[in-house]
């Protein structure tokens, strides 16, 4: 079993770059609320990441009483930093109301002015947290934290894609369990529970959504689920894997068909395996989402399937499971250039037929001049035999 020893690494230096785009966008402070945020700038993860990165001076971490000499004893160890401790959550609440006043007053906020203050505005912010923060901070103006954060994070670096390429590895693990638990009669929940244990064991520390298993036509789905009907001789199943190692994602689907696939399975698999090839290779800088979905539209509809497109073939990966751009969820991100050293996946979409099933392929990609290089290769076999 792999162990990942995780301890506090203050990265002053992204922290600096933080506060020059918090400069640049007129922010005041970037609220950490969020476990990719807190990981990204403090190195590792807590139950309830909290901490205040102004646009002058050292981090604040925010900690529970209980914490102090640990985190005290690691800011001292890297450079510094403050701590602010809390026993209640009002007492939390108090504390950060105070930093952001005194910050405002440290740097010559006009009086009557409401300065602005970045916040994740993502999957994992609870609205009832961000209600909560302007409620109390009524003199601040509670902003996205993306234009900050994204010309930062899109971009990884080698260690981060070491670590991507890592859980992409277990995540490979993970399917090849997988593949070994197809026949006839087997049941989703025991491949996905075989699935999670084969990956933790290697190393992954969870995953990022449920490990989807369906069968049959709920292939169609796009986010799909652990089927209840077990798998019959002739079906479609897609599989879908996302362990995290440190923090960062994987993102390995496979469809797979138990025994000969028929010729409308035969269709889909063989369609979808066309489009791969040429978006790797238009998964350059300067590219787009949109223009991926052409070359998709385009494969497609060679293989007499355009009518069946979901636009949206890829994501941003890192530490959250959907990174800019994500079109899927923000029609915008369909039009934002990627960049070298981002880190896509290729097949986040079904190619589906209503009422029979669907097919998708996904891996994990680094964006490059030279096209779309696989941060750990997976190979596509759908066919399993029902011996």
């Amino acid at each position: 079993m792999a162990y990942h020893e995780v301890t506090m690494n203050v990265r002053h230096d992204r922290i600096a770059r933080v506060q020059a785009r918090l400069r640049e966008e007129g922010l005041l402070a970037l609220m950490v609320l969020t476990h990719d945020d807190y990981r990204y700038l403090f190195g590792e993860d807590r139950f309830q990441p909290r901490a205040l990165i102004p646009v002058e001076g050292p981090p604040t971490i925010i900690a529970f009483t209980g914490e102090e000499p640990e985190v005290r004893a690691a800011l001292a160890a890297q450079g510094g930093g403050e701590v602010r401790v809390f026993g209640s959550v009002g007492g939390q609440i108090h504390d950060v109301v105070g930093l952001l006043r005194d910050l405002a007053r440290r740097v010559g906020a006009p009086p009557g002015s409401r300065p602005k203050v970045g916040v994740q505005k993502w999957f994992e912010t609870p609205a009832f947290l961000l209600d909560m923060f302007a409620q109390v901070n009524p003199g601040i103006e509670v902003v996205s934290s993306d234009p900050v954060m994204d010309p930062l994070r899109m971009v990884k670096d080698a260690g981060e894609l070491a670590l991507m390429a890592e859980a992409q590895r277990i995540a490979g693990l993970g399917m090849d369990r997988a593949r070994e638990l197809l026949r006839p009669g087997v049941a989703a929940a025991e491949i996905a529970t075989e699935v999670a244990y084969a990956m933790g064991r290697a190393g992954a520390e969870g995953t990022s959504t449920p490990i989807f298993v369906s069968f049959g036509v709920e292939t169609c789905m796009l986010h799909g689920r652990v089927s209840a009907a077990p798998l019959a001789p002739g079906e479609l199943a897609v599989i879908d894997l996302t362990p995290r190692v440190e923090g960062y994602n994987a993102n390995l689907a496979r469809t797979f068909v138990l025994g000969a696939p028929d010729a409308r399975q035969r269709q889909l698999l063989d369609a979808y395996a066309a489009l791969i090839p040429p978006v790797r290779d238009a998964l350059r800088p300067g590219a787009t989402v949109a223009g991926l979905d052409a070359i998709v539209g385009r494969v497609l509809a060679e293989h007499g399937l355009a009518q069946h497109q979901v636009k949206g073939i890829g994501h941003g990966l890192g530490l959250r499971f959907e990174e800019t751009p994500a079109s899927t969820i923000i029609p915008p991100h369909r039009h934002v250039p990627l960049l070298a050293d981002m880190a896509m996946t290729i097949g986040h979409t079904v190619v589906a037929v209503p009422g029979f099933g669907g097919v998708r392929h996904e891996d994990v990609y680094r964006v490059t001049p030279a096209g779309g290089v696989p941060l750990h290769p997976y190979p596509i076999d759908p066919v399993v035999g029902l011996g």
